[in-house]
């Protein structure tokens, strides 16, 4: 956005409900803590690996021993590091863990700079070093949730997106040069997913919760499907509300980031582009409006540029090519904030800053120091009253007071 130009400013229902929406949907609620360990050499009792949609910094990553798809205390778990990797201490599992699932949730996306807010699922392999968590093996994790093998779930993902068996191990970032479309199939598989839940939640559903239904959908829809094709014609196939919007969220995002890893920017304009496209996803949800083109209007309007739109016109590359190179130019700009001095609502408020800026300043609107507390209001509403109703019927009151009390710093 250019700073010599005034920029709206949203309604203060807008300005809670995106920052909530994030806060909530990345933690998935009160679960206990599990044990903890940030050790770099792995031992041959713990399972390493990567946590990647991009990287994920800062994500909790665990062994759902028990199955129940929470963490537990006494389940091995451990915050991952720059590079999203992680290792678990599974000395005291007591058994084999293979085929248990490995889940990562929260933490940053260090290709957007975003908050991470999906959750993401393998099944541990008999080999206790380099597992790969993504959204291309929790497509495989909800296949084998319904009945199949790994092996077979594998191979199955690996037929309908035209990639290989290989190719769902290996780290789509590391290979971006090489294989560039394991990147594009994952990032867009995984905000189409989102899209869909968002749109589709339950009653008093998690967001977290309602992900997992729409790959266990996706699998579905995965197994029956006699023939190569793309995310966006998978999603579209899914019983859900919303399924096409996810679709046109997904052609839309392969598309834009195939074109900017073929410019001259490369992996820094897919970045650019990654964060732009999150942006306009962001605009559909907390908007509860999942028309594409509007939204993206929206932003261009709010930023007062002339790319969002573009860039997710899919039948234009030339325009998706100029929308590119701007949002390359104009990102990564944030304002640096002493971190305050009560950090106990650190990890929920994160979230906030997606749409709110580092610190709730420099993004949409400033946050930090603002009327926070009326977020308290969302708890007392039917989880059918929208989408942040829906999220905080999953947290206490305590939960929120510390959101609160950290961006009121």
């Amino acid at each position: 956005m250019n700073p010599a130009l005034p920029a709206r400013r949203p309604t203060r229902s807008r300005i809670l409900s995106c920052s909530l929406a994030l806060a909530l949907a990345a933690c998935g609620g009160g679960g206990g803590g599990g044990s903890s360990t940030t050790s770099a050499n792995p031992a041959s009792t713990s399972l390493s690996g990567t946590a990647v949609d991009g990287y994920l910094k800062g994500a909790t990553v665990f062994l759902d021993v028990n199955g129940n798809g929470s963490i537990d205390t006494g389940e091995p778990s451990a915050l991952t590091d720059d590079a999203g990797r992680y290792v678990l201490d599974t000395s005291g599992v007591g058994a084999s863990i293979s085929g248990l699932r490995v889940i990562a949730t929260g933490g940053i996306d260090t290709d957007t700079g975003y908050a991470f807010t999906g959750k993401l699922a393998a099944r541990a392999d008999s080999a206790t070093t380099g597992q790969l968590i993504s959204p291309l093996t929790s497509l495989v994790d909800a296949l084998v949730a319904q009945g199949m093998t790994a092996d077979a779930a594998r191979a199955r993902v690996a037929e309908v997106l035209g990639l290989s068996v290989a190719d769902l191990a290996s780290d789509p970032v590391a290979a971006i040069a090489s294989q560039p479309v394991i990147y594009t199939r994952q990032v867009a598989l995984q905000r189409a997913v989102q899209l869909v839940a968002s749109a589709d939640v339950q009653g008093s559903e998690s967001a977290h919760d309602a992900q997992e239904r729409i790959y266990r959908a996706l699998a579905q829809v995965v197994a029956a499907q006699n023939a190569p094709t793309t995310v966006g014609e998978l999603v579209a196939k899914v019983s859900a509300s919303q399924s096409a919007a996810g679709r046109e969220l997904a052609d839309a995002i392969e598309s834009a980031v195939d074109v900017a890893l073929r410019s001259p920017g490369g992996h820094t304009s897919a970045k650019a582009t990654l964060q732009a496209m999150d942006q306009v996803r962001n605009e559909m949800e907390n908007g509860q409006d999942y028309n594409l083109a509007q939204a993206a209007s929206r932003l261009d309007s709010l930023k007062q540029v002339a790319a969002y739109r573009k860039l997710t016109d899919k039948s234009n590359k030339a325009g998706q090519s100029e929308a590119v190179n701007t949002v390359t130019r104009t990102s990564g700009s944030t304002t640096a904030l002493t971190q305050p001095a009560n950090t106990k609502g650190r990890l929920l408020a994160s979230n906030c800053f997606q749409c709110h800026g580092t610190g709730g300043v420099g993004g949409f609107d400033k946050i930090r120091g603002g009327e926070a507390g009326e977020v308290k209001e969302f708890l007392g509403k039917s989880a059918r009253g929208g989408i942040m109703a829906a999220h905080a019927q999953g947290y206490t009151s305590a939960q929120l007071d510390l959101i609160i009390a950290y961006l009121k710093q």
